[in-house]
């Protein structure tokens, strides 16, 4: 190899890792909030809430230690059209007023019981703002997928085999006849 192809591959290699340098930084999502809506520490703890009390904790971890509610944002934000997003946000903020008129008490502050009353009420009640009809409609769609689709389910409550089980063919049809 003579000195100019050296120097020339030797340019195009620290060239190319400086592309990778930058193409590499795009990849991570952000989580943008879409203009004239506000989500902070309480709109996050409040979504948190409103994710815990659709799938609790039980013997198997919940949506909340599962981080669903990340899922749930993440969803929003680059799946939904702006329209949606707004409506996820700003029925996201009217829930703890309409809770609070239903229920007498925050949403933070009620029992469980009370919680599973007013989510559902919220999803069948006339009166709903359709903005807090989106907000649940969505928040209950994306928390179903992001806990059935999240790594605990799908390594320890539906364990996928990538090689099935061999293929006996002296298997004794007697054995099938419990097996069917």
């Amino acid at each position: 190899m003579n000195r100019r192809q050296a120097i020339k591959r030797t340019v195009l290699l620290s060239g190319g890792m400086v592309f990778l340098k930058y193409s590499l930084l795009g990849q991570a999502s952000r989580l943008s909030i879409p203009d004239g809506s506000t989500f902070g520490p309480s709109e996050e703890r409040m979504l948190q809430l409103v994710v815990d009390t659709m799938i609790p904790s039980t013997d198997t971890p919940g949506a909340k230690e599962l981080n669903v509610d990340q899922f749930v944002l993440l969803m929003v934000n680059d799946c939904h059209t702006k329209k949606d997003q707004i409506a996820f946000y700003s029925g996201l903020h009217s829930m703890d007023v309409f809770v609070e008129k239903g229920f007498g008490q925050s949403f933070a502050l009620c029992d469980i019981d009370t919680r599973v009353d007013a989510l559902n009420s919220m999803n069948k009640k006339s009166d709903t703002s359709p903005e807090l009809q989106a907000f649940i409609q969505i928040a209950k769609n994306r928390t179903i997928q992001g806990y059935l689709e999240s790594k605990y389910v799908m390594t320890e409550v539906l364990p996928h085999k990538m090689i099935p089980d061999p293929y006996d063919g002296y298997y004794p049809a007697s054995k099938l006849e419990g097996e069917i």
